[in-house]
């Protein structure tokens, strides 16, 4: 059981932000990983991969930043430019306002929340398009998931720092569409 269950908190608030016929399965916060490489998402090829990547007599050694990220909080994503990781991507770092995940019986949905309790979609997923979910933990990034999508793409984010329960929610609501009969 989450510590607040975001369905009891804001039922009334979060059935406006989905469609009526919508069914809503879990709800949490999303939060980009910390210190994680995000320069596998957008591209079309991986960069350099090498730690050291020259030397500056004004700067000293060059490091790969990336490299160093993703030893200490994984690789954030994978896709290209117009992947659908790169859209959850792209919607969460323009959105200023605190982001929840959502799952309907439909889609995934990547919600926009500002007071006074007002919830709004800025990037939605249909359900056929998650390929697989596991929760995959990091340093102070315990409720940590990694989605995997239908065209090879890749999206990383942290859905508690100590906690598992949003992040065991997410993919318990994520496995519904699986059993045979629903």
């Amino acid at each position: 059981m989450p510590l607040f269950d975001f369905r009891k908190l804001y039922g009334a608030e979060l059935a406006a932000a989905l469609r009526p016929d919508e069914r809503l399965h879990a709800v949490g916060p999303y939060t980009e990983p910390l210190a994680g490489d995000e320069s596998r998402l957008g591209v079309a090829g991986p960069g350099p991969d090498r730690l050291i990547l020259g030397f500056s007599f004004l700067h000293g050694l060059l490091w790969n930043h990336h490299r160093i990220d993703r030893a200490l909080g994984g690789v954030c994503g994978v896709g290209g430019p117009d992947s659908i990781a790169v859209r959850l991507w792209r919607a969460a770092e323009d959105c200023p306002d605190n982001t929840y995940y959502a799952v309907t019986d439909q889609r995934l949905v990547l919600l926009a929340w500002r007071l006074p309790a007002e919830f709004r979609v800025v990037c939605e997923v249909p359900r056929s398009a998650v390929a697989g979910a596991r929760r995959k933990g990091k340093p102070f990034q315990r409720g940590r998931v990694e989605l995997r999508f239908t065209d090879g793409s890749m999206k990383a984010f942290t859905t508690g720092i100590l906690r598992t329960t949003h992040a065991r929610a997410l993919l318990k609501a994520l496995s519904l569409d699986r059993l045979p009969g629903r």
